[in-house]
């Protein structure tokens, strides 16, 4: 049974401002008021929020692990359990494997999470090394001609569990499969790719509407005049309202002025912030396992994760709460911004009415935290994942 809570004295972000003071009730997972001075009534589980913020959960498009876990190998429901930790009330696991093993890798996780339902801030899979023209981390194994065949034994099983999936426009029967995607109301994703801006178009015209984490696999226009800058595939992007865009926001991936240029050309309403994190993220620096078994690699706050053999970047080192931080300490927005990078345009990319803000009728999808942005309490859908509470 969902517990019907009330949350007293918080700085609660409502309305695109900061209120101090403010109570939110929520029952039966939706939020049910928020105001100052409630009283708590029968039955209702009291959270004292005095100093702290309460902020709509945080949404991650795109994640693959965390810590000690790879969404691909380890147990989803540890994997969802850290999410929760780190402040996601919804987000994807993402999966590089071969098309046969990640369907393998649905078909366990759906047994062992009962369908999802044991997981409720995870919302399906996305499978992103499959359809693209190269693999940037993942393995070139992995990648595979788009065939009917091959699509649909992913959905199937995955139990049409598909929010997004990734493609690269420049390969064969791409608008097809973008048509396919938007019939069974599946985003999808440009990524890891070189294609021209006619190419890119006619997939857009079919209905792709995501870029997968901006700038980071997307090859430069070659310079066909000496002298003269190409409009490529970037420049496309910048300037195409009808794409929303990822960004991994560590300073790594994405240089801050490229950065610092997307937030001038699509504003944030255009823009979601995720983590592609690996395993290794939100670990304290130093040497893991990484993102494939017996593969160690160094995990450092300014550097990311890096493979130890050869220094080469390999994967994000980020977690969602640290998403939030790094929108108002390393690019210099405001906390209602940083949510809407967080919270409200991932949500919005997914179609998740129901998610993203904090007001009366939405998902009581919740976090408390410090003023330090440490996550106290996780809450989705009204029921508490973190502390994690026994069932």
């Amino acid at each position: 049974m969902i517990p019907r809570i009330l949350i007293k004295n918080g700085i609660v972000l409502h309305r695109d401002r900061s209120e101090d003071g403010r109570d939110l009730r929520a029952a039966g997972g939706r939020i049910t008021a928020i105001g100052p001075r409630m009283r708590p009534e029968p039955g209702e589980r009291v959270i004292d929020a005095t100093g702290c913020y309460v902020l709509p959960g945080l949404v991650d498009l795109h994640n693959h692990g965390i810590r000690h876990i790879m969404a691909q190998y380890d147990s989803l429901i540890e994997y969802a359990q850290l999410m929760a930790a780190a402040g996601a009330t919804a987000c994807v696991p993402t999966l590089l494997g071969t098309p046969r093993e990640n369907v393998e890798v649905m078909r366990r996780s759906l047994q062992e999470t009962d369908g999802l339902r044991l997981t409720p801030n995870l919302i399906g899979f996305r499978p992103e090394i499959t359809y693209l023209a190269k693999t940037g981390a993942g393995s070139a194994d992995s990648l595979t001609k788009i065939t009917v065949e091959t699509t649909e034994s992913l959905y199937e099983a995955a139990q049409g569990m598909i929010p997004i999936w990734d493609v690269s426009p420049e390969l064969d029967g791409v608008a097809d499969f973008v048509r396919w995607c938007r019939a069974h109301g599946i985003v999808t994703s440009l990524a890891h790719s070189a294609a021209t801006i006619e190419q890119t178009r006619r997939a857009v015209d079919a209905g792709l509407t995501l870029v997968t984490h901006f700038y980071d696999t997307f090859d430069p226009p070659p310079q066909t005049d000496p002298g003269v800058y190409p409009a490529g595939l970037t420049d496309y992007i910048q300037v195409e309202d009808r794409l929303t865009v990822e960004i991994i926001p560590d300073g790594v991936h994405v240089h801050p002025l490229l950065v610092e240029k997307t937030f001038r050309c699509k504003g944030i309403e255009r823009i979601a912030f995720i983590t592609d994190g690996v395993k290794g993220a939100g670990n304290p620096p130093g040497v893991y396992d990484g993102l494939y078994p017996g593969v160690q690699v160094e995990v450092t706050a300014d550097r990311g994760v890096r493979r130890t053999s050869d220094d080469a970047l390999s994967g994000s080192a980020l977690t969602p709460i640290q998403c939030l931080r790094n929108a108002i300490h390393s690019f210099g927005r405001s906390l209602v911004d940083a949510s809407i990078l967080c919270s409200r345009t991932p949500a919005q990319v997914l179609d998740l009415r129901a998610k993203g803000y904090l007001a009366a009728g939405m998902d009581a999808d919740i976090i408390i935290v410090t003023k330090d942005l440490d996550v106290l309490t996780t809450i989705c859908c009204g029921e508490m994942l973190y502390p994690m509470t026994r069932r």
